[in-house]
């Protein structure tokens, strides 16, 4: 009970900071979202902290700062990842739409007899949905390392039935 209170203080005192850190990144979208990412980092930092090192104020508004840059940063690449997929895969694609769904579908029956279940896996989640390995771990249920590995495996196994099995 008593650290509620402790951080409820320490909530009051630096909310004003938390909102300056949004405006001095330009936060226009998502503000609730972000302002929840100061607050979390404010009390990451609460925890961090070591009076050693320096002064609570200059700490705390770095390491607001920074998790919200890295949560721009993620977004930034979530959204880029979406308009890849939806450029190469979109409805709006009247010319190729049928031609580079029958495409897809072919090279995949063929490449899904060359390929493990596993590796099949990686190949549709990364070429139709754009996911990144540690989405396809998350949502497989294994490591990010196992993931690479499934890659690793079917870019060798391609290669060399494509024919390209010294480009790297």
């Amino acid at each position: 009970m008593y650290e509620d209170a402790r951080f409820e203080e320490l909530h009051q005192q630096f909310e004003p900071m938390i909102y300056h850190a949004m405006n001095t990144l330009s936060i226009y979208k998502n503000k609730t979202e972000f302002y929840q990412i100061g607050c979390i980092a404010l009390w990451e930092a609460s925890l961090r902290f070591n009076s050693e090192k320096g002064e609570f104020k200059s700490f705390a508004y770095s390491y607001i700062i920074g998790r919200m840059k890295s949560a721009l940063t993620e977004d930034r690449k979530k959204g880029e990842r979406e308009s890849q997929s939806e450029d190469l895969w979109g409805e709006d694609e009247t010319t190729y739409g049928d031609f580079s769904t029958v495409l897809w579908e072919l090279l995949f029956e063929k490449a899904s007899t060359l390929l493990s279940e596993n590796q099949c896996k990686w190949v549709k989640a990364y070429c139709l949905y754009g996911s990144t390995p540690s989405e396809i771990a998350e949502d497989e249920g294994v490591s990010v390392a196992t993931v690479k590995g499934w890659r690793r495996d079917a870019i060798v196994k391609l290669r060399k039935y494509f024919g390209r099995e010294d480009s790297r």
